[in-house]
């Protein structure tokens, strides 16, 4: 077992590659009650492809990710929750677009409940009934998201930005490509992608890492999977320009509601082009549109925002966006003030004073963010699955500069990357 030592952070991590290639982290921190758990896997809905060992490949359905993350759940008609709440955990799990993760927090039981959290995970049990009442709710999900207005505005940004890859579809799919999932295909799915060679197991909370790797090493044992099938890289290669510059929708609201997405350029995979962008990012939008900038003051004084504006940050390694909105009662108003902002963003002034008090804010929301073992599992799950460690932000945020702040004003200012949703209340 490896242990690495972060003491400007005053955290110590233990890792160890288990014999069938499961990766685990374990961050132990004494005097905290309750222990945190993720068990992930690079399954998210953007991976579309598998190939067998002698090259044949096949498709996946779009939704497979989230159908096999509920299906796991049940266990011989039952649902493991109750399993965990029985021994004083809660569970749940999220699909992504480029990841699924099992999660469990307790304040007892530890061994328990990871044993319980490997071994439902790791020995599905499929059957062709229960596949076939999965469609149905799943069906039904669909529907209840098709019916919100802020879901489908969101879907309808990423349909504009992308023409063909992945993350333009709903992670949950469609009704059609639900239909096509059966036992087969989730088997092979759950064979390639969970894999303990594509999986990361990371807990912390207050416990012995040698006692706890002990216990997971002989869980493990014994679990092998075959390397029959592998992921297939299928993104096509990518405009650096959006698809459709804007639409309009009419929907079920009170309030017109104005998204403005800015695409930015796929990243390599790395520490330094993804982790870093973030925050450099991060750094540029809240002296441009933080609470406490001119613009933002703007933009509130003259009614064009309310409190629902709102901005995300995302960059992985096949594609990224910046996205700014707020329902408004001038939609057109905001749509030529905000693009005037980033078209004219390199006049942006930005000093030497507000640079540093942005970023030392930055940094001291990470430190205090370090208190949440929920933060901590999450956001670490998350940069490992980029070649990164959460524990390097704080290195990677002191050595940006000013110059990395205005150099990143070029991924905001090209009209060829804006695209825009505006939906408006329908009228009765």
């Amino acid at each position: 077992m490896n242990k690495r030592d972060y003491p400007k952070i005053k955290e110590v991590l233990y890792t160890e590659t288990l014999d069938n290639g499961l990766n685990v982290f374990l961050l132990p921190k004494l005097g905290f009650h309750k222990s945190y758990a993720t068990f992930s896997t690079n399954l998210g809905s953007i991976a579309t492809r598998i190939k067998d060992s002698v090259g044949n490949e096949l498709d996946l359905p779009m939704g497979i990710a989230h159908f096999l993350e509920h299906k796991l759940f049940e266990q011989n008609g039952e649902d493991v929750s109750t399993k965990f709440a029985a021994n004083q955990a809660r569970v749940n799990a999220f699909t992504q677009n480029n990841r699924t993760t099992y999660i469990f927090s307790c304040t007892d039981n530890l061994k328990k409940n990871i044993e319980l959290l490997l071994n439902f995970v790791q020995y599905p049990l499929f059957t062709d009934e229960g596949v076939e009442k999965e469609k149905g709710i799943i069906t039904q999900e669909i529907k209840m998201y098709q019916d919100d207005p802020g879901t489908v505005a969101y879907m309808s940004l990423l349909k504009n930005l992308y023409d063909t890859h992945p993350v333009r579809y709903d992670i949950l799919g469609t009704e059609e490509t639900i239909k096509k999932i059966n036992v087969d295909i989730l088997k092979k799915t759950h064979q390639t992608f969970y894999n303990p060679k594509n999986m990361i197991l990371f807990i912390t909370g207050n416990f012995n890492p040698e006692e706890l790797m002990k216990f997971i090493k002989e869980n493990q044992g014994e679990v092998s999977f075959s390397d029959e099938y592998t992921s297939v890289n299928a993104i096509p290669l990518q405009s650096e320009f959006v698809h459709q510059k804007e639409q309009s929708l009419k929907q079920e609201i009170t309030i017109p509601n104005y998204l403005l997405a800015i695409k930015q350029l796929p990243t390599n995979n790395s520490t330094e082009d993804i982790m870093k962008k973030e925050l450099i990012m991060a750094v540029l939008i809240d002296l441009l549109l933080g609470k406490s900038s001119s613009n933002y003051r703007k933009l509130l004084q003259g009614g064009l925002i309310n409190d629902s504006f709102g901005i995300d940050i995302t960059f992985e390694e096949s594609y990224g966006y910046f996205l700014v909105g707020s329902e408004t009662y001038s939609p057109k108003e905001l749509d030529s003030t905000l693009k005037d902002i980033f078209i004219n963003l390199n006049a942006f002034i930005i000093n030497d004073k507000d640079f540093s008090r942005i970023k030392k804010q930055i940094i001291g929301g990470f430190i205090q963010a370090l208190n949440s073992l929920e933060y901590i599992a999450n956001q670490f799950t998350k940069y490992y699955y980029v070649n990164s460690s959460l524990f390097n932000i704080l290195d990677i945020a002191n050595s940006i500069t000013i110059e990395d702040i205005h150099k990143m004003k070029e991924n905001l200012t090209d009209p060829r990357k804006f695209s825009t949703i505006t939906a408006y209340p329908i009228k009765k």
